[in-house]
């Protein structure tokens, strides 16, 4: 039964508004951080779309996840997309949904089916020790056919099975489903998704995500003129749009702010 329901993008939807998914009462988004390119050309790279959406989602606070398209077929290269992935966009920013790694590709992985299981889990285990929820995405076909599936309990995992009605699947282990391509919000084509656990309590709970408070580092700022929270966001957490965390950790109930106030803020 799903507990939530959300959609997942790309630079493929550019010019998506967040705000029209929350209209449609889509309940979270998984953004493609990244990807590793096609063919013979395998340089990693960040989807040109990302902060953008991520931006927008912190500001409208629908819960984010992010996913990384994999060409991985050893350990040591999933090692190095989940490096990638965080150093160019998970840190220092908090996520409520899981961090995926998404495999499919025919050329690199399809042939390979313990490689890239071990692909998998050096990806997991890499962003498991930076304290992130992480998983791996997959076709149920992939999840039958082309990884060793039994080795990857310990990750969530997230299976494509393109079905309107109920998934064609009974195993209780898949935890969210990718169950249609064809969704369309303001003209835009999106992928729709359920979810099966409500994982951003999951996620804070248990300080995962950016949610660690060992993570952060609290400084005092005293207020000067022209201050904004939007401002301050953008100056001391890299984005104007997570201004409401400053407004929730010192209990504000608007975005006001005054010449000579004390605010605590976690960078």
């Amino acid at each position: 039964m799903a507990l939530l329901i959300g959609a997942d993008i790309s630079k493929w939807q550019k010019g998506l508004a967040i705000s029209d998914l929350k209209k449609e009462n889509y309940e979270f988004v998984i953004l493609r951080g990244g990807y590793t390119g096609y063919g013979n050309v395998r340089s990693k790279n960040k989807d040109e779309c990302f902060d953008d959406f991520y931006g927008q989602a912190k500001g409208f606070d629908m819960p984010v996840g992010v996913y990384y398209y994999s060409c991985a077929a050893n350990e040591q290269e999933g090692v190095e997309e989940a490096e990638f992935l965080y150093e160019n966009c998970l840190k220092g920013r908090k996520f409520e949904m899981p961090i995926y790694i998404d495999v499919e590709n025919t050329q690199w992985q399809a042939d390979k089916k313990n490689g890239v299981t071990d692909a998998i889990i050096g990806f997991c285990k890499t962003l498991e020790a930076k304290k992130f929820y992480a998983g791996v995405y997959a076709s149920l076909y992939w999840f039958n056919n082309r990884i060793e599936t039994d080795r990857l309990e310990a990750y969530t995992k997230w299976v494509a099975a393109w079905r309107d009605t109920k998934p064609p699947f009974k195993w209780s282990g898949f935890h969210m489903w990718q169950k249609s391509n064809h969704g369309e919000v303001k003209g835009h084509q999106i992928d729709v998704d359920e979810a099966f656990q409500v994982f951003p309590n999951i996620i804070k709970a248990a300080g995962l995500n950016g949610y660690g408070k060992s993570l952060d580092k609290q400084i005092t700022y005293v207020v000067k003129k022209g201050d904004t929270l939007w401002g301050l966001a953008k100056k001391y957490l890299g984005n104007g749009a997570r201004y409401k965390e400053i407004q929730e950790l010192n209990g504000l109930k608007n975005d006001l702010i005054y010449v000579g106030q004390k605010l605590k803020i976690n960078v």
